[in-house]
């Protein structure tokens, strides 16, 4: 997939797209949508579950694997009002992950990080943490800018990433990075000779197929 931002350079996509799945893009910004999907996986809206987001100003995407053991949480932008802190809002999403996967028992934070410090524009405070809860780990972070001048009003973006232990390593390098890299440029279909597909309906896929000479190749049957 070209890279927009970084002149003369790509990066390949790992799992086999579904291709029955249309390109996504968030209802409520044109800036976040991605132009694969992985197969065994759907994507959609989400939503607010801080309780500090104002109403129409989320911009936020769910990617849940079909089993329900593996989920990745994207939210672009937010804007927020009230009692939020970043850890407030970390904690409500920590919590909606934990509901989703029914365990809130023996929950272990293995390291975490809340920090502030007075930016260009305003007060900008992350907070992150990594948790661990039965044979699960959770990733997340929190972001927070409050522009000076605006009474206290806010712009909130992190992630989560919900996924089995045994996996979780794969996961993010195999799905969940090059989802989020696809934001830096866009990009177009995988090759051929890395798209998981028989293209040339042979019975052979990918670098298994004689006709494929590397990743790169796009056309299996040549």
């Amino acid at each position: 997939m070209p890279r927009g931002d970084l002149p003369n350079t790509a990066f390949t996509i790992p799992f086999q797209v579904d291709f029955s799945q249309t390109p996504y893009t968030n209802s409520t910004s044109i800036l976040l949508g991605f132009t694969s999907i992985p197969q065994g996986w759907t994507i959609a809206d989400g939503i607010d579950v801080s309780g500090f987001a104002v109403p129409g100003t989320v911009a936020a995407a769910d990617l849940i694997r079909a089993d329900n053991r593996a989920v990745w949480r994207y939210v672009f932008n937010a804007q927020v009002t009230g009692g939020y802190t970043s850890a407030a809002i970390l904690d409500s999403e920590v919590n909606t992950a934990l509901n989703f996967i029914g365990n809130t028992a023996s929950v272990t934070e293995t390291c975490q990080i809340n920090s502030q410090q007075n930016g260009i524009i305003g007060l900008e405070s992350v907070a992150a943490k990594v948790v661990r809860v039965g044979d699960f780990t959770i990733m997340a972070r929190a972001h927070v800018v409050v522009p000076n001048g605006l009474g206290g009003i806010g712009y909130y973006d992190g992630y989560l990433s919900l996924a089995p232990t045994s996996e979780n390593a794969a996961l993010i390098n195999d799905i969940f990075i090059p989802m989020i890299t696809q934001l830096y440029g866009g990009g177009t279909s995988p090759n051929q000779c890395e798209d998981g597909i028989d293209n040339d309906g042979d019975g052979k896929t990918d670098l298994a197929d004689p006709q494929c000479e590397s990743p790169a190749d796009n056309s299996e049957s040549t």
